[in-house]
């Protein structure tokens, strides 16, 4: 079942961020996300809690540990992957590898 999922988050130095923006951000980084995308992807998560499984509890956007910035990437991907409420975009696929901690691993076309 493929919904259309427009949430809107505003950030305050690049502006209106959509839940596509932070995927195919996530899908298209080498490393841990930096300043504007981090602070999505956590305004993101921190939203979600409690609406799915896969995210438990809300994490400190001030962070700079980076296993918990993976656990927040780890989240976004397994619900992006595994729930079937989660849309779907063209620009990414999946790779058909799970990474560390089995996050599925999702590649820029």
């Amino acid at each position: 079942m493929n919904q259309t999922f427009f949430i809107v988050y505003l950030n305050k130095s690049i502006g209106i961020v959509t839940t596509k923006d932070i995927i195919i951000g996530l899908a298209g980084r080498n490393g841990l996300p930096k300043a504007d995308l981090k602070d999505a992807m956590f305004t993101f998560h921190n939203s979600m809690v409690g609406k799915s499984k896969y995210f438990k509890r809300i994490e400190n956007p001030k962070t700079t540990c980076g296993s918990c910035i993976q656990r927040v990437i780890k989240n976004i991907f397994s619900w992006y992957h595994y729930t079937s409420d989660a849309p779907t975009y063209d620009e990414i696929y999946f790779t058909g590898k799970l990474g560390l901690n089995n996050i599925p691993v999702y590649k820029l076309k």
